[in-house]
């Protein structure tokens, strides 16, 4: 049977086919064979060029290895630096290893099966003048005009869509650094062992990590969507642990929109054995602080710049338990509010814990100086009030406002009751007011306000307190155990300027302080007085030491412009008693006082007039001589009248008047003027050399 000739025709057209087919593949396969990808490195430079501006060199060779995953190789890969940085490369790496996944393609995946980093170094840098490395400038518009006749690329025909899947990507001996030229600030991650991985497309993305931030171990895992999930913006669960130095961080919840960052609610847990450990993770000390906890649930509605509130927190500390509510606003000016509050708050257990370890100052002589070689001599200071600009420029960065209460705070020994105040910071301007507090001698309550927001800052301060105890301030300023009792202190003072100097120079107002009963060590008053004792040659009544009882205490500084009086002014005690008053100037830190220390010689009570000049950094006392003489024409009038020698009446010391002198103090009276000195009263007779002796030694 005879062929039929389309059968035959047919047959001719297959075997053309399929020889077509063939030599398409011998061709194909022979392209392959031969293809050479390093090809292709001068046009991967350029492209890298005019993205970055920088560039990129590839030392090694590069490798393509076919299949339905083919891998491309690379080895010894830099991207150059900007000029004027540390080193010439911001990124160096080893090898790179990369693996892709032909069949994703079918189903519309981009595929990574395999992405391996060998000692990837990446340093961050900015230099003193605030130049950064990791602005990149193209070389060329990124937008550039398309060329005449060019056509836009098509999208993909039946609208396919492609995903991206990376099933793993591993980094290993990777060294990520920051430097910091301005500050000085250095930081170094070390990260030995990196891992990111989901099994399929729509699997939990896994990230583990292990290594160290400035030397100290460091660990972190982290389960959330997919990598596809995330980049579609879909919301997304996290499930986080990281820890450090032995302490942990937790967080759970989710991220509304991770591409940027919104509608964050996590819950956060934190644990903190040991502060101090975390100081080189912080670039800096940090207190050693043990035993600290945090619990929070924090919600970002909108982006992080908006803000977001941290409820339900709980602060756990060695002092005790804070709870309350915050919300933060990062802004140009930043803002934080909320309330704070504890049912209870030991200081003096947290001031042990910070003091505890505190190294002891280095022995010897200062750097650069060998032993036994006196080191440059420091001038002596102009002034004790300090002249150092106060810090009110941090006044103007952020806005606060905070509700604190503690229903019992300890301190030194004691418990305050009750302590609340209100702190209000806005565009400089700062309140605290009111401000209250219970110690155990009474109620105390005090109001503050600051403004930073000129050049000389106005400042005003009242503070209306009762009953401060002694030993409780003295254990706040380290030096217990120097005195007892309570003393009752009333401020109402206001100034203006950028230093406390400058405050004081122009202060207006007043500051009474009194007191009843007490202690008081003897080394303190010979601090006080000392020097005003020993020109009234009356320096032996401290030599015994020890402490003498106080009978009270009364002084009144009122202040206008700078310029103050000191009136009245009584310490009495077991031990002597010492009255007075007079002027100072606060600007030029100047004295006039006169002062009368008490004694007794031969069984007579005297009172030598004392008078203190100079500066507050040079004070310098000496008898009265005005006083002196006057008491002189006394003694001189009584001899030639035939009268026995006594005690003049300028002289004669008179029992402290406690009642008197307190009241003075509270209400402002100015004290009764002194009698005119008359011709002396009859007196004990006294031994003429011992009073010579005592006055004039």
């Amino acid at each position: 049977m005879a062929r039929s000739p389309s059968r035959h025709i047919l047959r001719w057209i297959l075997l053309g086919l399929a020889g077509f087919v063939v030599l398409v593949g011998v061709v194909a396969g022979y392209e392959i064979a031969t293809f050479n990808p390093n090809r292709l490195k001068p046009r991967l430079i350029a492209e890298i060029r005019a993205l970055t501006g920088r560039t990129l060199a590839l030392h090694g060779p590069l490798r393509l290895r076919l299949s339905l995953h083919p891998t491309i190789e690379a080895t010894d890969v830099t991207l150059s630096n900007p000029p004027g940085f540390s080193r010439p490369e911001m990124m160096q790496l080893g090898a790179l290893d990369l693996g892709l996944d032909l069949t994703g393609l079918m189903r519309g995946q981009v595929a990574i099966s395999r992405l391996t980093l060998v000692k990837p170094d990446l340093l961050l840098e900015r230099t003193r003048t605030g130049a950064v490395n990791w602005h990149f400038a193209p070389a060329q518009p990124a937008a550039a005009a398309a060329a005449p006749g060019t056509a836009p690329a098509a999208a993909p025909r039946g609208g396919m869509r492609f995903s991206l899947f990376v099933r793993q990507i591993r980094v290993t001996d990777a060294t990520l650094g920051y430097r910091d030229d301005a500050t000085g600030k250095r930081t170094t991650i070390a990260l030995p062992a990196l891992s990111l991985s989901e099994a399929t497309p729509t699997a939990p993305l896994l990230l583990t990590a292990n290594g160290t931030v400035n030397a100290v171990p460091v660990a972190v895992t982290l389960r959330t969507a997919a990598l596809a999930a995330l980049l579609a913006g879909d919301a997304a669960p996290v499930v986080a642990r990281l820890t450090a130095a032995g302490a942990s961080l937790a967080l759970d919840g989710t991220i509304a929109k991770p591409l940027t960052g919104a509608g964050i609610a996590l819950a956060v847990k934190a644990a903190v054995p040991d502060l101090a450990a975390l100081g080189p993770l912080a670039g800096g000390a940090l207190p050693p602080l043990r035993g600290l906890a945090l619990a929070a649930a924090v919600s970002v509605p909108g982006t992080l710049a908006q803000g977001g509130q941290m409820r339900n927190l709980v602060l756990t500390t060695p002092a005790g338990v804070v709870s309350g509510a915050l919300s933060v606003r990062l802004a140009a000016v930043p803002m934080l509010a909320g309330t704070l509050t504890s049912p209870s708050l030991d200081a003096d257990k947290l001031l042990a814990a910070l003091h505890g370890t505190q190294a002891a100052a280095p022995a010897g002589p200062p750097a650069g100086h060998p032993a036994g070689a006196p080191g440059p001599a420091t001038p002596p200071a102009r002034y004790v009030i300090p002249t150092t600009k106060l810090p009110v420029a941090a006044l103007r960065s952020a806005d606060v406002d905070l509700h604190v209460a503690v229903a019992a705070l300890r301190t030194g020994g004691e418990t305050w009751h009750s302590l609340a105040f209100h702190l209000v910071l806005q565009g400089g301007h700062l309140t605290v007011a009111p401000f209250t507090a219970t110690p155990p001698a009474g109620p105390l309550a005090g109001a503050l306000t600051l403004n930073a927001a000129v050049a000389a800052p106005p400042v005003s301060l009242r503070l209306h307190a009762p009953g401060l105890a002694l030993a409780s301030l003295l254990k706040l300023a380290g030096e217990p155990g120097l005195a007892t009792g309570d003393m009752a202190l009333d401020i109402d003072v206001h100034g203006a300027g950028a230093s406390p100097h400058a405050i004081a120079a122009g202060l207006t107002g007043t500051v009474v302080a009194t007191m009843q009963g007490g202690t008081i060590d003897n080394k303190v008053v010979n601090k006080l007085f000392g020097a005003m004792l020993a020109r009234a040659n009356l320096a032996g009544l401290l030599a015994h030491g020890g402490q003498s009882r106080i009978a009270c205490f009364a002084a009144r500084l009122t202040a206008r412009n700078g310029a103050a009086q000191l009136a009245p002014f009584l310490f009495a005690s077991s031990l002597n008693t010492i009255d007075g008053g007079g002027a100072m100037n606060l600007g030029a830190e100047t004295l006039d006082l006169t002062f009368r220390p008490q004694a007794r010689a031969g069984g007579t009570g005297i009172a030598v007039p004392v008078h203190v000049g100079g500066t507050f950094a040079s004070p310098a006392a000496g008898l009265s001589q005005g006083a002196m003489a006057q008491a002189g024409v006394g003694v001189v009038l009584g001899l030639l009248a035939g009268q026995k020698l006594a005690v003049p009446q300028g002289l004669q010391a008179t029992p402290p008047d406690c009642a008197t002198a307190l009241a003075q103090a509270r209400s402002g009276a100015a004290p009764a003027a002194a009698a005119a000195p008359g011709p002396a009263p009859a007196a004990q007779p006294v031994n003429p050399g011992t009073l010579l002796q005592r006055l004039f030694h």
